[in-house]
């Protein structure tokens, strides 16, 4: 974990896996399509399978990070084409809504979070993070942009941010923007010292500036670069200190910033789509500091700024747009984000040439080694599902915890159960699985009591007669147990099963027939967890004659009354099945009945 409220320590990011990168390669390979024909998609995909140690990787809450700073460079030169009381009034267009990138992040169903880490005024919008490391930068023409200290807490700021989006809002893919009139000059002063070159090979219009402010911006550039070759000679070449010190003589404070949100993202396995030439340079200074960085890094668009080109290069990087964007705010990787997007949904949801059936071509080309991966028994064992699972750690334990926690209720309170819940536990089993989708089942929902009476002592009869078939030293406490509660319960569903249901030919059913019952008891087992986990018991009541039931209920012929579920509050829900804990029978050790690849050859790894 990254410490972040203490003195700065910057994280290596965390090593991706290329085995499912290779996975990735060779599912995109067996897709419905010609092989590589989703160009520069492809090993993007294959890249965030390496990130997420999955061999079909999802997004689904990327989220957008914005951070907004003022430069004192801009306030003594003529720079940009606006003046700096522009990048307050920015900000709270964005917080409102109202900039091009926060209505592409809304209507993309983006979360979107603006940060100012040192505007000079007050945004005047409550959705603004407002965690300031100065008021602007001092110009970096005379002297270091900001002191160590202060490039050390914008870098902290940005980390924060970005573990809080991990942490709290699952964020797994970062999105970076920025706002800050001055910061193209700052970010090309950054992009000639990373890359060597000089202001005349990196510096742009910016946000459209006439050749004269060009003229100017290269100049401060120049001036920058030369304060900054002086004092860099008093720090080893490629140390930390030494790329800190650089970001402090030439950076700003939301680039700071998103370089350390590019660092923790990279520390917490996420990837991060990046725009043009501002996020390009900070990712840019985060891989000289941390090489790994790079595996992370997604290029969303080049921008027309003659340094961003340059950047991309030497982050090995190709761009999934070149449309000449330069609003910035990060809306060329907004734009770019459904493309990842679709490319997720194309990896998950395209059938391969085998589940198609459909002729592949290009087998020949795949049989090699480098074709279809097998796997192994160490594959099974991976430490990430190849998939994404939809379930995080509190919502599954809460299935384990139904599924283990689900009794055979007999003991019911008489307080009435709504009818919305009753309602909910009813859906639940209509969404049981079903062999065909026949869905052989119906549901008759019973509150009446003296229906309720008459089913009881149709059980009751049936239970007497049951005991007769037990040895004389079970029958007497056989007897004694209470098995039904439908004088109590306050509901009482009979389910039946239609064997007609879905005609005389049932896809899947034609070799075994009784599959229609097994549907049904899917629907019931939905039925027992969903009522569970709503805090009502439920009992099973099977003893009974049918036609007296089809007589009772006026249950046509032909469908099977297949139980009597008894639902209602209970005082407590015991610790184990209550045959159990009467001493009637215990739960089979699993051991004793998981086989191993055929009948009673024993389960040689551990199943616990």
């Amino acid at each position: 974990m990254t410490a972040v409220d203490g003195p700065l320590q910057l994280p290596d990011p965390r090593p991706v896996d290329p085995k499912a990168y290779a996975r990735a390669q060779d599912r995109l390979n067996q897709l419905t399509k010609p092989v590589g024909s989703l160009g520069l998609l492809e090993p993007i995909l294959c890249d965030l399978a390496a990130i997420q140690g999955r061999a079909i990787p999802s997004v689904r809450r990327p989220r957008f990070l914005l951070f907004a700073a003022d430069h004192g460079v801009a306030s003594n030169r003529s720079i940009s084409r606006y003046g700096q009381h522009v990048t307050e009034e920015m900000v709270v267009n964005i917080a409102m809504g109202t900039s091009v990138s926060s209505v592409m992040a809304r209507n993309m169903g983006v979360a979107l979070d603006v940060y100012d880490v040192g505007v000079l005024r007050k945004p005047r919008h409550p959705r603004v993070h407002v965690e300031k490391v100065g008021l602007g930068t001092a110009d970096f023409t005379y002297g270091p942009a900001m002191t160590k200290e202060q490039c050390g807490q914008a870098l902290a700021n940005g980390m924060k941010a970005a573990l809080r989006a991990v942490e709290e809002h699952g964020m797994d893919l970062l999105i970076l923007g920025e706002m800050g009139i001055g910061n193209t000059t700052a970010a090309s002063a950054l992009a000639a010292w990373l890359l060597d070159l000089g202001a005349q090979e990196v510096v742009g219009p910016g946000t459209g500036i006439a050749d004269e402010a060009v003229a100017s911006k290269r100049d401060a550039v120049e001036r920058a670069c030369a304060l900054w070759q002086s004092a860099s000679q008093a720090y080893e070449p490629d140390s930390d200190a030494y790329w800190l010190a650089g970001m402090a003589q030439l950076g700003g404070f939301e680039l700071a910033a998103m370089a350390g949100a590019i660092l923790q993202a990279s520390a917490s396995g996420v990837a991060v789509l990046l725009d043009g030439l501002l996020a390009g340079v900070c990712a840019l200074w985060a891989t000289r500091m941390r090489p790994q960085t790079s595996a992370y890094l997604i290029a969303g668009h080049r921008s027309p700024e003659p340094a961003h080109g340059r950047i991309l290069s030497a982050l090995g990087k190709t761009p999934l747009l070149d449309m000449g964007l330069r609003v910035g705010e990060g809306t060329g990787a907004m734009m770019a984000w459904p493309l990842i997007k679709a490319g997720c949904e194309i990896m998950a949801e395209t059938a391969t040439f085998a589940d198609a059936r459909v002729s592949n071509p290009f087998a020949a080309d795949l049989s090699s080694d480098e074709g279809h991966l097998a796997l192994n028994d160490t594959d099974t064992r991976r430490e990430m599902p190849p998939v994404a699972v939809d379930f995080d750690d509190a919502e599954r334990k809460a299935v384990y915890k139904a599924i283990a926690a689900r009794r055979d209720v007999r003991v019911f309170l008489p307080d009435p159960v709504p009818v919305t819940v009753v309602r909910r536990i009813l859906e639940a089993g209509h969404q049981g699985p079903s062999v065909g989708y026949m869905q052989p089942w119906n549901f008759i929902a019973i509150r009446d009591k003296q229906l309720l009476a008459e089913l009881a002592e149709l059980v009751e009869r049936e239970r007497v007669r049951a005991g007769e078939k037990f040895p004389d030293e079970q029958r007497d406490y056989y007897l004694r147990l209470k098995v039904e509660g439908l004088r109590e319960a306050p509901w009482t569903i009979c389910v039946t099963n239609d064997p007609t249901r879905g005609g005389p030919v049932v896809l899947g059913r034609n070799t075994i027939p009784e599959t229609d019952l097994m549907s049904t008891a899917c629907a019931i087992e939905n039925m027992w967890l969903a009522a569970r986990a709503e805090g009502i018991g439920m009992g099973w009541v099977s003893m009974y004659e049918k036609e007296d039931l089809r007589t009772l209920l006026g249950i046509p012929e032909h469908i099977d009354p297949v139980a009597l579920l008894s639902l209602g509050y209970t005082p407590h829900f015991a610790d184990e099945p209550i045959l159990q804990r009467v001493g009637w029978r215990n739960r089979i050790d699993i051991d004793d009945i998981v086989f191993f690849n055929g009948w009673a050859k024993p389960w040689k790894g551990d199943i616990r």
